[in-house]
């Protein structure tokens, strides 16, 4: 699927000193030394990615900011770095954080944290990490945790950890993420983590985006950035009677995407924004977040996100990121799905067969083709239960039921053959 990718990037030749800045002004209200910190982002606007794979197709794109989660060692994140540092870009270099109190650990189980108790011990850890990677010309930003539950005990070692990076560089910069920036989280942080230099604020949908921009520019007045957004998550959607959250469609995710930049672009405090996410994300069903598809909706086929099928939602970052329209191959975009009976959902019998009715286009005129799986809709991972069921020469495409009465997806893909693709989904319930 290299070839493919390729040939999507196409005759893209992406002028960063070209693109359009956002409109990030230093605020007057800052000391100094904390103004000198943000200098360079009046002429630098993060335009990145969640996700530290693939670096040599993101450059190629536009990219020049990738963000990570963790920092597996000085070690190991400094040759990261340094391959970042040779292909152009910075990076977000985040330390993984838990909650204050209960976790769920990998296993399914949960385990306790103490910030109080543990505060002194993580604070040394994490200062042996910045002494070991230095002042790397790649670091663009320090992240300290992810969604973690702003509880006073966590944001007192945010607090501590800030300080300690500042007295070692004066001219780093430090963050936390937040879910929806809430003036009272906002608050919070001010209160007990004084010394933070940047919010990074976490939205799905447009509307989610503005509002917790507003609240940023309103109660933080200091720099932000947009660490996680894409479309509506699940939790915003519409339901089925059981339960189940209808999908949106392709083109609105796309135009969603685009509204969330504008409004990113928008404003003078912010400093840009990482996109989430880069890669196939399984989590529950690939059409939420994901920027790249795999072959298999499991995820079961692409050794990397170079092997995996480009989202019209990844030519729309491209796009703004480079400033021009893509010179190569573009995705098809299913503009049409439905159940033959003109429902959006459908309950049928154990190992009935039924009909799915889609329609797509494709800028470049290729044929579009499609593939069906049925996805069992309750693991917390992309479960294909059946499939593929093709469609080659109609916009139709012919289900089988699972033999097992239960709630599941129907998910298609819309497949134009040079490394395009979109996809969507339809809730479906089994007798």
């Amino acid at each position: 699927m290299t070839l493919t990718f390729a040939r999507w990037l196409g005759t893209l030749c992406v002028a960063l000193s070209g693109s359009a800045f956002g409109q990030f002004r230093v605020p007057d209200t800052l000391s100094p030394e904390q103004a000198a910190r943000f200098e360079r982002f009046e002429t630098f606007q993060i335009k990145g990615v969640c996700g530290v794979r693939d670096l040599e197709r993101l450059s190629e794109g536009g990219v020049n900011t990738v963000r990570g989660y963790t920092i597996p060692s000085p070690g190991e994140m400094t040759k990261t770095l340094d391959r970042v540092h040779e292909l152009g870009m910075k990076m977000v270099v985040s330390e993984w954080m838990p909650h204050h109190g209960e976790n769920k650990d990998r296993r399914g189980g949960t385990y306790r944290f103490d910030y109080d108790k543990r505060r002194e011990i993580m604070v040394a850890k994490f200062i042996d990490k910045v002494e070991g990677i230095g002042d790397h010309p790649a670091l663009l930003m320090w992240g300290l945790g992810n969604e973690v539950h702003l509880d006073e005990p966590y944001l007192r070692t945010v607090n501590e950890m800030s300080k300690a990076v500042h007295e070692r560089f004066p001219h780093h910069v430090t963050s936390l993420t937040m879910i929806n920036a809430k003036p009272e989280a906002i608050e919070a942080v001010k209160k007990y983590a004084p010394d933070l230099d940047v919010l990074g604020i976490q939205s799905y949908s447009v509307g989610a985006v503005r509002g917790a921009i507003r609240n940023t520019e309103t109660h933080w007045r200091k720099p932000f950035y947009v660490s996680e957004f894409n479309g509506k998550g699940p939790w915003n959607f519409k339901k089925t009677e059981w339960g189940e959250a209808f999908d949106e469609p392709v083109d609105r995710k796309v135009s969603d995407v685009h509204s969330c930049y504008d409004a990113i672009d928008a404003s003078e405090l912010c400093l840009g924004s990482t996109i989430f996410v880069w890669g196939h994300f399984g989590v529950n069903r690939p059409t939420y977040f994901s920027m790249l598809l795999d072959e298999h909706p499991d995820g079961r086929t692409a050794s990397g996100p170079e092997d995996m099928l480009v989202t019209p939602q990844a030519e729309a970052m491209i796009e703004r990121f480079s400033g021009r329209p893509i010179g190569g191959n573009r995705a098809p975009v299913l503009t049409s799905l439905k159940y033959e009976a003109g429902t959006p959902a459908l309950t049928v019998s154990a190992g009935e067969r039924f009909g799915v009715t889609l329609d797509a286009t494709d800028a470049d005129g290729d044929r579009v083709t499609y593939a069906g799986w049925v996805l069992d809709s309750k693991p917390n991972r992309a479960k294909a239960v059946s499939g593929p069921f093709d469609s080659r020469e109609s916009n139709a495409v012919q289900i089988e039921a699972p033999s097992k009465a239960g709630e599941y997806l129907v998910m298609i893909y819309a497949l134009d053959g040079n490394g395009g693709a979109s996809a969507s989904t339809l809730p479906l319930r089994v007798r």
